[in-house]
C-alpha cells in the first residue's frame, strides 16, 4: 500500500473544483489526502461555494484543518509579508509538517514553493486531473470539458488536451 501523501489546498484550486461540481475527486486519487486551512476555508466567500467546500467536508472528501504549531504560525505571519494569508497560511503547514500545497497561483507564491517545498511537492488543478485521470476516476474526456468549462472562468492551461499530457 503507497504511503499517504497529504496535500494542503489553496482557494484557487477548490473555487476551480467547485465549478467543475467535482471536489469528489480530491477523496478518489490515492494515495493523496487533501485538507483545507481555515484561512482558506474563510476566503471561500460566495455562500453556494462555501456550501459545496462544507458538503464536500462532510462527505470526508477533503479534511479542515487548524495550523496550531508555533514553527507553522511564525512562517506563516512571515509569509503573510509577500502574498496572501491563504496562500501563507497553505505554504507554511506544507513546509513545516512534511507535506505537499496545491495551488495554482503563480510568480511569488511558485517560487517560494519550488524553494521551500520543491517542484515534487507542488500540485495544480491541471496536475490534480493528470492525476485523476492516471488513476482511472476520470477520463482525458471529462478533464477535457473541465478544462473548457474552466477557460470559461478565466482559468487557462497551457495545452490543447489532457490526451497530450498522456
Amino acid at each position: 500500500m503507497p504511503t499517504l501523501s497529504i496535500v494542503v489546498t489553496d482557494a484557487n484550486v477548490l473555487i476551480n473544483l467547485i465549478h467543475a461540481e467535482r471536489l469528489g475527486l480530491l477523496s478518489q486519487i490515492p494515495p493523496y489526502e487533501f485538507v483545507v486551512v481555515e484561512e482558506v476555508v474563510a476566503e471561500i466567500t460566495r455562500p453556494e461555494q462555501k456550501q459545496m467546500l462544507d458538503d464536500a467536508v462532510a462527505a470526508g472528501h477533503i479534511r479542515r484543518v487548524v495550523i496550531a504549531d508555533i514553527p507553522a504560525l511564525t512562517l506563516r505571519t512571515e509569509l503573510e509579508r509577500i502574498m496572501g494569508l491563504g496562500e501563507a497560511a497553505s505554504l507554511a503547514l506544507a513546509v513545516t509538517q512534511g507535506w505537499s500545497v496545491a495551488c495554482d497561483e503563480k510568480k511569488v507564491f511558485l517560487r517560494e514553493a519550488r524553494a521551500r517545498v520543491g517542484q515534487n511537492r507542488i500540485m495544480t488543478t491541471p496536475g490534480i486531473l493528470l492525476v485523476a485521470i492516471r488513476a482511472g476516476v476520470i477520463t482525458s474526456d471529462e478533464a477535457d470539458a473541465i478544462k473548457a468549462l474552466l477557460e470559461t472562468r478565466r482559468f487557462t492551461m497551457s495545452f490543447v488536451s489532457f490526451k497530450d499530457l498522456l
